[in-house]
């Protein structure tokens, strides 16, 4: 079996003792916060704070300089409340319940990461998605990195951002220049298409969080007019991909360089084992739903782990070693891929942490007077949380802190007019423009990791007009649901 490296899993290994603890304290808190959302128990949301700490001070070695800024931030948001707060201990309960479930989701999603990566079926689609005529590859590369990113969530960038940097380097006799506009088109759609993924997929961060936040928000219906701003996203990423490409063919046809691509057959086997995974997970959520009463997010929790088990076993079970393989993979990923998650569960939990107990500081009534917004017209302040998270993100500010800031000081504040669905689906679209607009977003992260081409150059340089068109697109969508 052909096995697809996911370098963005790699990196610290520490010794064997702090990698169990690590991964016993992680594993553990998962399933207290599982126990807490399905059966509101007040037990497994204490044992999920413990958990959590146990973690929190056991997986130093794995976190870099960004997870110990933001915990030296959340320290120091913590000392403000105690001191500012009528209930101090109330409110960081609040936080580090968010914080929990943050990093429970991070932990539970990646796992379905595990059974991509040695998956013969997924690095078939990721190669034939790579592989289509410049007239129809943005549009495979971008829907295919959006239809992946619902089960592998960032590994779908680990995944397809090697495999087109290899297709587009590839041949010998093949010019630089061709080579490199191969890479900026294709790494561009990609970029593009699973950045807007969160507009409308419940397996997304952003996704659970802000829906959890916002007071009111019907999560139905911010899906759907976020599919509507995903359609026309992609559509005009698309247009301007062809817009760009004519003018590129133009001058090569000029200079009689115009190269061949070779197309691969659709791999529909591939294809259809790839759907069952996915039915598998929407199937198995939706049970959990029905059953339990529980939301979206829980039930996807609940699901990975469990579709990860099958995917794995369904590929290794006529190997004649298929118990000690599946022994081999259980210790890797248990001891392995858990740990190796500690710094994106880090970061989203604590800048969630850090945003609940800001917020709590905060008088979010006296704020809204001082700022005078109840006088403000709520399309402007829709229009101005899209413009805030990717001009704070350019700061390095996470989107998970500006987000969950803004989500919690606008539920709290009276008076505004707004409607919680359109505010949610505001801080939803300005997350998405975050992931091509900043270096220091996710989606630059990781694929500049995973390719080595700077974050600065995939997000300003080669989709710094793409975000310019997606901003004007989501204003005018906001203008259209706001006077509905």
């Amino acid at each position: 079996m052909m096995e697809v490296t996911d370098r963005a899993a790699t990196g610290v290994r520490p010794a064997g003792a702090t990698r169990i603890i690590v991964a016993v304290a992680l594993i553990a808190m998962s399933i207290a916060v599982i126990g807490r959302v399905l059966f509101d128990s007040r037990l497994a949301e204490l044992a999920a704070i413990g958990c959590y700490f146990a973690f929190a001070v056991t997986a130093q070695r794995y976190f870099g300089l960004r997870e110990r800024l933001l915990l030296v931030f959340a320290v120091a948001i913590t000392a403000g409340a105690a001191m500012g707060h009528g209930d101090p201990a109330g409110l960081m309960e609040r936080g580090l319940d968010q914080a929990t479930f943050l990093a429970a989701f991070m932990i539970l999603l990646a796992l379905l990461r595990d059974g991509a990566i040695t998956s013969p079926s997924v690095l078939a689609l990721g190669r034939y998605l790579t592989r289509q005529p410049p007239g129809r590859r943005y549009l495979a590369i971008s829907m295919g990195g959006q239809i992946m990113g619902v089960v592998l969530n960032f590994g779908a960038l680990s995944l397809l951002g090697p495999l087109i940097q290899r297709g587009a380097r590839a041949g010998a006799e093949v010019a630089p220049e061709i080579t490199a506009i191969r890479e900026r088109r294709q790494l561009s759609a990609l970029a593009r298409g699973f950045s807007w993924i969160i507009a409308w997929s419940p397996t997304s961060i952003a996704q659970a969080l802000v829906i959890s936040l916002v007071a009111g928000a019907e999560h139905g219906r911010v899906i759907a007019m976020g599919v509507a701003i995903a359609v026309c996203v992609l559509t005009a990423g698309w247009l301007e991909d062809r817009i760009t490409g004519a003018r590129i063919r133009a001058r090569l046809s000029a200079a009689g360089q115009l190269p061949d691509t070779e197309i691969l057959p659709f791999p529909g086997a591939a294809f259809v084992r790839f759907s069952c995974v996915c039915l598998g997970l929407a199937g198995l959520s939706a049970a959990v739903m029905s059953l339990a009463g529980a939301g979206i997010i829980p039930a996807l929790m609940v699901a990975a782990p469990v579709v990860t088990t099958a995917w794995i076993w369904l590929q290794i079970r006529s190997e004649p070693d298929a118990r000690s393989q599946a022994t081999a993979r259980t210790r890797e990923i248990v001891l392995g891929s858990i740990p190796a998650s500690c710094p994106e569960a880090m970061t989203l939990s604590v800048a969630g942490y850090a945003a609940i107990v800001a917020t709590g500081i905060i008088d979010a009534r006296a704020t809204a007077d001082m700022l005078g917004l109840t006088a403000v017209a709520p399309l402007a302040i829709y229009v101005a949380i899209v413009v805030i998270i990717p001009v704070l993100s350019n700061a390095a500010l996470p989107p998970m802190f500006s987000a969950t800031f803004l989500a919690s000081f606008l539920s709290a504040a009276p008076g505004l007019g707004t409607d919680p669905s359109l505010v949610a689906l505001a801080l939803i679209m300005g997350w998405a423009l975050n992931l091509t607009a900043s270096p220091f977003s996710a989606t630059s992260l990781v694929l500049g990791r995973v390719t080595g081409i700077p974050g600065t150059t995939l997000s300003w340089r080669w989709n710094g007009v793409f975000t310019a068109l997606a901003y004007g697109i989501a204003v005018a969508f906001l203008a259209v649901f706001s006077m509905l």
